[in-house]
């Protein structure tokens, strides 16, 4: 049983799921160590100097770097741990596996605590009637499986066996993130601190994106027909907030595009109604926040070395590539979203049903707007930097000169944009229900009960997620990628993880988790044989009927395409990386590569 605030306990479907990550992970970094045995691209940078470190030699230091020396400290200390245990290989080999180390283990772990806690922090702010009105199973095996597809993700993955900053620093994040939902404040304060020794943009993540669930998670929520009349207009909003001292904080499946404006207003005028309340929680974040201004103040900028090349800038344009970004990795979960909005329910699929999204769609007053936006800031902010451009091994090349082949591509692409983004928001909505649907999933949760066989029970889960966290999302990836001249797909891994885990793992009622299951206990020594063979066959037909649950109606198929999807674009990749060789005409004999 897992305790409120603790750590999931392993399952032996935890051990599948790492087993298999830790095998297909494994293969690539053997892959990659016999096709690239020496230092390539910015690992040429980053080797050097963790090597300089190695030899006690402190005081060298890159002048291409740009970011801080926390990732060469970690190495030192893992070329360390490495030396007791006699191990012989390369020093470039010993440093990747660093990150194959993190990627598999740490990062699983991590990610599986979180796919945990987030739902729950969710359900917790909600009244108990209303949690139980539309509480869902949630399904430990979904958990596990959704959790080894974060690992999977493939501009994450490929750099498991390179020796780059994204896999520790991304790990860090996410450390903190989980002592945040298990209120261990020294803890996060600590790792904090130590994300930020590794990439300058996590200040966003462990500051800015983590004190704003701070704020609230301190504050009151508002209801439905109590604090805040039904359908509330604007001065409702503001009238009950300030009255009540509380949030007007809908469910993202219940939210029309002026409710997140309301939800702004909301969260500004709670927030001062609160203010006393909320300083305490709030001095660990804005210490951070002014330590790092600090920094900024003496250091110039943000970036350590080769600043000329990477001056801050407004680019509000990275706002909008972000959306088809997480539309390619992600559409086996978005999919199902678009489907609902443009058919009727009885010509969809039963495991495709989300319930209708066509009310979440906004309507032409909004949108033409939005449209005009999104073409004013084409217009005036596309920035293209010139090492975009400059450098044809990495895939944003060829997306860029696809973009700019001619003038009025870039503004046809803003349909794609905006739909794009409609649908990630939606999928953090979760699956709709109406009374007949709801009935048929405690029917088949019911079911599910009887034959579980996974050892651990979970909470009752509100389907998706509230306005308040997605604008404190939206506000976070703003800060972290606009002042971005550059656009990488690394820039984008920790806004999809934040939102990848928050997306609703279930669709249906899946495999409900039980400790009354008859799976819980073992069948005794002292009883009959004749009763221990009944039992099994008793056992081998719920095993049956847990597996054709999970084939046929009860769990969520998405992540089994999350799966494939991810499997083949690593494949992809990782074929192009270690068999598309090539070279330039001013660097005849040095190979060059494909990545991201």
């Amino acid at each position: 049983m897992n305790r409120e605030g603790g750590f999931l306990p392993p399952t032996p479907v935890m051990l599948l799921s790492s087993g298999l990550l830790l095998i297909i992970a494994c293969y690539w970094f053997i892959e990659v160590t016999k096709a690239v045995p020496e230092p390539y691209l910015d690992e040429v940078f980053h080797v050097r100097q963790a090597l300089a470190y190695w030899v006690n030699d402190w005081g060298i230091w890159d002048p291409k770097i740009t970011t801080p020396a926390g990732l060469y400290i970690a190495s030192y200390v893992w070329l360390w741990l490495l030396k007791l245990v006699r191990v012989s290989s390369s020093l470039v080999m010993q440093l990747r596996s660093l990150n194959l180390l993190q990627g598999t283990i740490a990062l699983y772990l991590t990610s599986r605590q979180l796919l945990y806690d987030v739902p729950r922090a969710e359900a917790s702010s909600i009244d108990d009637a209303s949690r139980t009105s539309s509480s869902r199973s949630h399904s430990r095996l979904g958990l596990e499986h959704a959790a080894l597809n974060i690992c999977l993700f493939p501009p994450l993955f490929f750099f498991y066996s390179l020796f780059y900053t994204d896999v520790t620093s991304t790990v860090l994040v996410l450390l903190a993130y989980m002592d945040f939902h298990l209120k261990k404040t020294r803890n996060q304060y600590f790792l904090s601190i130590a994300a930020l020794f590794l990439r300058q943009t996590n200040i966003f993540w462990i500051a800015i994106y983590l004190g704003g669930l701070e704020v609230l998670r301190n504050l009151p929520k508002g209801r439905s027909g109590v604090e805040f009349p039904c359908r509330s207009s604007f001065v409702d909003v503001m009238t009950g907030t300030w009255q009540h001292a509380c949030l007007y904080d809908p469910l993202v499946g219940d939210a029309w595009f002026e409710d997140y404006i309301k939800t702004g207003v909301s969260l500004v005028v709670a927030s001062l109604a609160n203010l006393q309340k909320l300083v305490l929680p709030l001095l660990p974040y804005l210490s951070i926040l002014v330590g790092f201004g600090g920094f900024v103040l003496w250091n110039g900028g943000v970036v350590l070395g080769d600043k000329e090349n990477h001056v801050a800038s407004i680019h509000l344009t990275q706002m909008l590539y972000i959306w088809p970004y997480f539309a390619f990795f992600s559409f086996p979960l978005l999919f199902p979203y678009i489907l609902n909005a443009i058919f009727p329910q009885n010509v969809i699929p039963s495991p495709l049903r989300t319930g209708s999204t066509r009310h979440l769609v906004p309507h032409l007053g909004i949108t033409l707007p939005l449209l005009g936006a999104m073409l004013i800031i084409v217009r005036y902010n596309t920035i293209v930097h010139p090492f975009t451009l400059a450098d044809n091994r990495h895939y944003p090349f060829y997306v860029f000169r696809l973009l700019l082949r001619h003038p009025a591509i870039k503004y046809l692409v803003a349909p794609i944009y905006y739909v794009c983004a409609w649908a990630a928001i939606v999928t953090l909505s979760g699956y709709q229900t109406n009374k007949n649907e709801k009935r048929t999933m405690q029917d088949g949760a019911d079911r599910a009960t009887k034959y579980s066989p996974l050892p651990s029970s979970v909470p009752s889960l509100e389907p998706g997620n509230r306005t308040s966290f997605v604008l404190i999302w939206l506000f976070a990836t703003s800060l972290s990628l606009v002042t971005a001249p550059l656009v990488e797909p690394r820039y984008f891994i920790i806004p999809w993880l934040m939102w990848r885990l928050h997306v609703p793992i279930s669709i249906s009622a899946g495999p409900a988790l039980s400790n009354n299951s008859s799976f819980a206990s073992s069948t005794s020594h002292d009883e009959h044989p004749r009763k221990r063979r009944g039992a099994k066959k008793r056992k081998t037909s719920h095993w049956l009927d847990f597996v054709t649950s999970i084939v046929f109606a009860e769990y969520d198929h998405r992540l089994v395409l999350e799966t494939l999807w991810f499997l083949c674009v690593n494949w992809a990749v990782g074929y192009i990386f270690l068999n598309w060789k090539f070279e330039w005409v001013q660097e005849m004999g040095s190979v060059q590569r494909f990545m991201w």
